[in-house]
């Protein structure tokens, strides 16, 4: 859980190391029944409780009848003893449980042991020592990911003394503060109120992304809303009180968590909606922290920067990129205000203050560049002497600084590594996924050549930094907002796959190569992962550039026709047929090991197959009328190989992060295929008993071994037919679940509309269907009746043998 203070202690240790948004786990979904029906009735405590007997109404004695409130009590030893052997049984049987049903099993055992423990000893503990430990087991069941099981046991619980029917979404602060702090906020228990508040909240967010991960339901985006809200409604409430400055800080977190989820993966129809709506948060937080005295702290200057960044972030998608750079400006100012403040004080300024206000600093300098390289480039309009271009091509023989962007980057950053970080964020186009290839999407000339330029300086700056002088390629691992000319290995893997996308082949190939031989001599998961990716990206790049262009970057020095990294590259690109066969078989070879691809590279290579893979499926089924004929070409042809290796992949990974469409259409034709397969052969025309050929066609520079008979080949008509239907069985029930979460408030699909924008109404509704697209009722419909006619196939071949 995030950080917790006290009324004594305005800024706990905990505070600093609140967790980060980075590290808030993802949860599993916990199904518990046990919950209490009715708040706990209020006990007066004492500081020195006196022993008392057990009135007729309790049959049994509260704590304080054994004597002091401490650890010798045997009542208090008892409750300790319970409670930990049950967390200690939830440690160890929670990694035993695989199984669905183990799983149940065990959230059942959990969640009734709980409340019978709270049920037996709540009646007889004191009013502080029981809502503390509420909440201390509730931040023990959040670690261990049991989220519905804190929320309901032990969050729910406190808040139960409170009024229940509270509607946080219709309330103000003052509503808010009458309901759940009338004794003031110098009350004791007003620090475990805010505690509990904010966790549940941040319970109910990490519940709603495990039902529905990537947000596609309106109702899962108008929660997240919901919460945002609460954690507002908390912070407003709090902002006043200096002691308690760690609701702030905290608030912050959940904010920022919450927002960049939104940004990330918002519906496409609502996404600007819903960026405007996390700039409203995003912007909420940072005046908070500006707002509270304790946090205005050199302490705490790296998470402004990091909030300021967001807020920045979030105008650019918007499309408003003159309040993003405006922005930054001003978090600049206020970066430099706390420094003049540090430099006054009487305490001298140490390395460490240096360090946090030079990275806030070059974050700021980041997101001003990121704008500025563009619009102090554009053509004014009422000027009509041409401007005299620069030749690029020539331009990149000649010293740093050899362009206007060289210059620039000169101006306002000090050293290699932030240069390299602002050219970065230039290139970055949060709305442009790694395989959507082509230049930057502009009439005018001048901007294309700010991009051209930005990959010229980002290819010198990578040299200087990271190759040595026998031409190898090497990366430190260091931050790249420390005085530092030493680029980090994610940054350089970033850059390189910017090049893929704005298609500058020549540069990417030949960075791509140096850095798969670093790579293959690292361990770590993070390398490993790199290599595959520029692996995949390799491979598929012939399939994309079919003109053999180069682009306009020149390749480096070191770019060598007698490299091993050449001869692999020249391996994989023999032509289109081996590429394609190629690129399958590492997307299928790489899914099922520990360390995976990027999971955009692998969904977009998915789909860019699938269409490659559609054409030639369908010729094949056009020729199931002769089943010998049709099997013989099954066996042996390149289409239906891709078509397994599809799907394998499809179905290693979670099926919500692909398109349902393309899903639906690979199992049907599958099914089909198998469907044919396992069929009685009465059915069709009789041929000869010719032996069946189990070698499949090896192409021209095919690597051995990539292209083998398929497992499913080799099973009986009855195992295909199986597997088929328990394919086609598995897919229906994702497909079930994707339209339950992607229906909209009226009943129907969103997936199942065509939207077009119009201008805006009075109601604020842009966007309209135009057209009933029932495409994916009509797949949902294919699948139901593929799975049937195996069904009626499965019976027919037993009735057969049964006669």
């Amino acid at each position: 859980m995030a950080a917790q203070g006290t009324s004594s202690s305005p800024l706990s240790g905990t505070s600093a190391t609140s967790t980060s948004p980075q590290e808030l786990p993802s949860t599993t979904p916990l199904t518990s029944t046990a919950i209490s029906e009715s708040p706990r009735e209020s006990k007066a405590s004492s500081p020195s409780p006196q022993p008392q007997r057990a009135s007729p109404e309790d049959p049994l004695p509260i704590a304080a009848f054994y004597g002091p409130l401490d650890a010798k009590n045997p009542l208090l030893a008892s409750f300790e003893k319970e409670i930990r052997e049950l967390l200690g049984f939830m440690k160890k049987k929670q990694v035993l449980a695989t199984t669905a049903e183990e799983k149940h099993e065990f959230h059942r055992r959990c969640a009734t042991s709980l409340f019978n423990i709270w049920t037996k000893y709540a009646p007889r503990l004191p009013d502080d020592y029981y809502n503390e430990k509420l909440l201390k087991v509730g931040d023990s069941l959040c670690q261990m990911k049991e989220y519905k099981l804190a929320l309901w046991q032990c969050y729910g619980r406190y808040l139960q003394q409170f009024c229940t029917n509270f509607d946080e979404d219709k309330a103000d602060a003052r509503q808010f503060k009458t309901v759940f702090f009338p004794k003031g906020f110098g009350d004791k228990t007003a620090a475990l109120t805010f505690h509990a508040l904010s966790a549940k909240n941040i319970c109910n967010y990490q519940l709603l992304c495990d039902a529905d991960v990537n947000l596609q339901n309106k109702e899962s985006v108008s929660q997240c809303l919901s919460i945002l809200f609460s954690l507002r409604l908390i912070m407003e409430v709090a902002l006043p009180q200096e002691h308690l400055c760690w609701i702030i800080f905290n608030g912050t977190i959940y904010i920022y968590t919450i927002c960049r989820k939104l940004m990330i993966v918002g519906q496409i129809i609502i996404k600007m909606a819903i960026n405007s709506i996390a700039l409203e948060y995003l912007l909420w937080a940072s005046m908070c922290m500006e707002s509270s005295v304790s946090l205005l702290s050199v302490r705490y200057l790296t998470w402004r920067a990091t909030l300021y960044t967001a807020v920045c972030q979030c105008y650019y998608d918007c499309q408003a990129g003159v309040h993003g750079e405006a922005f930054a400006r001003r978090g600049l100012a206020k970066i430099d205000e706390l420094r003049q403040l540090e430099l006054m004080s009487s305490s001298q300024s140490q390395d460490e203050s240096k360090r946090y206000f030079r990275e806030a600093t070059i974050k700021m300098a980041v997101m001003i560049f990121k704008r500025g390289v563009f619009e102090s480039r554009r053509k004014v309009k009422t000027i009509f002497r041409p401007k005299i271009r620069l030749n690029l091509k020539e331009a990149q023989s000649l010293p740093w600084p050899r362009t206007i962007t060289d210059r620039l980057l000169d101006e306002m950053f000090d050293n290699s590594a932030s240069r390299f970080l602002a050219v970065l964020e230039a290139l970055s186009d949060p709305n442009r996924r790694i395989l959507q290839t082509g230049p930057v999407v502009s009439d005018e000339v001048e901007l294309r050549d700010v991009v051209s330029e930005l990959f010229i300086a980002g290819k010198e700056l990578l040299i200087i930094s990271s190759i040595g002088p026998s031409g190898t390629i090497g990366f430190p691992n260091t931050p790249l907002t420390e005085r530092t000319n030493v680029i980090s290995l994610d940054a350089a893997v970033k850059f390189i796959k910017l090049a893929f996308t704005y298609e500058e082949w020549g540069l990417f190939e030949s960075l791509a190569m140096q850095l798969i031989y670093f790579l293959q001599r690292q361990d770590d998961p993070q390398s490993k992962q790199a290599e595959k990716d520029l692996t995949l990206l390799i491979a598929i790049e012939p399939l994309i550039n079919l003109k053999k262009n180069k682009g306009l970057i020149l390749p480096l020095d070191s770019y060598k026709e007698g490299e091993s990294a050449q001869i692999y590259l020249k391996h994989l690109l023999s032509c289109m047929s081996v590429s394609l066969i190629i690129l399958v078989h590492l997307l299928h070879n790489f899914c099922f090991q520990d360390v995976q691809p990027d999971k955009e590279i692998v969904v977009d290579m998915i789909m860019f197959l699938w269409q490659k893979c559609k054409l030639g499926i369908q010729k094949i089924i056009m020729s199931r009328n002769e089943y010998k004929k049709f099997t013989q070409k099954i066996h042996s042809n390149k289409w239906f190989y891709l078509l397994w290796q599809i799907n394998e992949v499809i179905h290693n990974y979670k099926l919500e992060d692909i398109d349902i469409a393309v899903v639906a259409e690979v199992t049907l034709r599958l099914s089909e295929i198998l469907e044919f397969l396992g069929s009685p052969r009465r059915k069709f025309k009789k041929y000869p008993d010719v032996p069946l050929k189990t070698e499949i066609k090896i192409f021209p520079g095919t690597p051995k071994r990539i292209m083998e008979v398929l497992p499913i080949l080799k099973k009986s008509p009855v195992e295909q037919l199986f597997f088929a239907y328990e394919l086609l069985d598995k897919v229906i029930g994702v497909m079930n679940f994707n339209c339950v979460l992607t229906t909209l408030p009226s009943g129907s699909p969103v997936i199942d509309h065509c939207y077009v924008k119009y201008a805006p109404e009075v109601d604020g509704n842009c966007y309209k269907p135009i057209t009933a697209n029932t495409f994916i009722m009509d797949l949902h419909l294919e699948l139901i009746q593929a799975q049937h006619r195996i069904a009626v196939i499965n019976l027919i071949i037993f009735s057969h043998f049964s006669d």
